[in-house]
Formats: structure tokens, sequence, C-alpha cells
């Protein structure tokens, strides 16, 4: 049967047992449409071994870890995302957070960056002020822009590759191809 939302082929009998014999009303149809889409990554989060997230201090703690990286990245150190940041400043590009795209990093989703985007702010926020005057990238975009699309890109690439046991090039395309599945398994908690 098709979703009376999104069209997508679901199992007839979740939307039968979603409707209980009832017409869905717009909000019903998109409430079920999201449950079809949740239930459906929940089956490729586990289908690709994906690990259960930590929330709260376990994960503070994995990020704490992380630190002196995020520190030698803050000081002009070698990353993958402050070189792509430099090259759209240097282009005119992306001006913008609407243009920069989706931040969201990967499986961890829009809980993850704002878990991450928390402890960022608190930890490196007065720094990068200060740094801002000297460091063209930081001054560039701003430092929420920095947070955002440097520091916890590398950061959930840092912890994927602890969770996953890969490779820093394969983190971030696990990261990159997980953004969506990460936004339906780990939503913003309100």
């Amino acid at each position: 049967a098709p979703c009376p939302w999104c069209g997508a082929a679901v199992d007839s009998k979740q939307l039968a047992d979603f409707s209980k014999g009832k017409r869905l009303n717009v909000e019903r149809q998109q409430r079920f449409c999201t449950s079809h889409k949740q239930k459906s990554a929940m089956a490729t989060w586990e289908s690709k071994a994906y690990p259960q997230v930590e929330w709260g201090p376990e994960l503070e703690a994995r990020f704490a870890k992380h630190r002196d990286h995020l520190l030698a990245i803050i000081n002009g150190g070698a990353s993958h995302y402050r070189a792509a940041l430099a090259d759209k400043i240097e282009l005119g590009q992306e001006r913008t957070a609407k243009k920069q795209g989706n931040m969201i990093p990967g499986y961890y989703g829009p809980r993850g960056f704002n878990a991450m985007t928390d402890y960022l702010v608190r930890e490196f926020s007065d720094m990068l002020m200060k740094k801002a005057a000297r460091d063209k990238v930081i001054a560039g975009r701003g430092v929420p822009m920095f947070i955002e699309s440097v520091l916890v890109a590398e950061l959930g690439v840092r912890l994927i590759m602890e969770d996953m046991r890969v490779s820093p090039e394969k983190a971030r395309r696990i990261l990159e191809e997980t953004k969506d599945l990460g936004g339906l398994v780990h939503p913003e908690v309100r």
C-alpha cells in the first residue's frame, strides 16, 4: 500500500494498524509517514550494525577525549573540514548557514549535533573569539559557523572512527551517508 503522505510503498498491515479503520486527516498522515520512515531507518540501522548511542555524561566523556585533536584544528592544524571551509571562503561560496547544507554529524543526528555544539561552545567559544582576530578561516564565516561546519564534523568523524573501527576517510563517508538516517533515528530532543 502507498503511504498516504509521501506515496512510498509501506506494509499494508502497518497502515491498517495505524489508521484503525478510520480515514487519516493531514496531521495523522504526517505522523504515519514519520512512523514508517523511522521504522525503516531502524531496520537499516540494525542491518548496518551502527552502535547504540550512550547519551549524557558518557557521550560528554567521549567528546573530552578528542579535546586535544580539536584544539590542534583550532590552532590551524590539518583538518579535512577546515580546509573545505577555507576553500569556500576563498571562493566566496556558501556565505550563510542555509547555503552551508546539512551539518548533521551522520548517524548521531540532530540530537548529536546539539550535544556536540553545546560541548564545543562551552569548551572553545572564548578561545575562538580571540583567535578570530588573527585566523581568517575562523573569522571568514564567524565562530558559530566554524564550530558547526568544522568542529562538529571533525568530532563526529572521530566518534564514528571509534564506533566502527574505521579510517578517517571511511568515517567521513559514513558521516555523509548517514545524515538522513541520523535525522530519523536521533531527532532533536524537545
